[in-house]
């Protein structure tokens, strides 16, 4: 039963899809019909200004896209030149960082200094009030 069940929904699977298929067909040719119908009712005079048209539409993009790849050009040129920068301004904060770090341990090592020659006064000092 549950065979005979599967072969039938299969079945009518395929039959859908092929209806489907030969829809789109129908559709396809129906367009097809209309076009040659638009055509058909355009004069000549109407197909060259139409043309005109597009023509004068695509010489507009056109420059429309020469300016938008110089612009994007400037822009990736730009875009280098921040980046060439940003490499710059890194490694003198690395370089700065590195002087930095060398200022800190000197003063640390001053600050050392400074303590032992303030207690070697004061000990100076006692001994000679002593």
């Amino acid at each position: 039963m549950k065979k005979a069940m599967m072969a039938t929904w299969s079945e009518s699977k395929e039959s859908s899809e092929e209806e489907k298929e030969k829809e789109v067909a129908n559709m396809c040719f129906m367009a097809i019909d209309d076009l040659d119908e638009v055509n058909s009712n355009f004069s000549d005079e109407d197909m060259h200004s139409i043309f005109e048209e597009l023509y004068e539409d695509f010489e507009k993009l056109s420059l429309k896209n020469n300016s938008l790849k110089k612009k994007i050009q400037e822009l990736e040129k730009e875009l280098e030149e921040v980046k060439e920068k940003f490499s710059i301004d890194e490694i003198s904060k690395t370089d700065l960082e590195k002087e930095n770090e060398i200022l800190r341990n000197e003063n640390e090592i001053l600050k050392k200094k400074n303590e032992w020659l303030t207690s070697s006064l004061l000990i100076f000092s006692w001994t000679k009030i002593l």
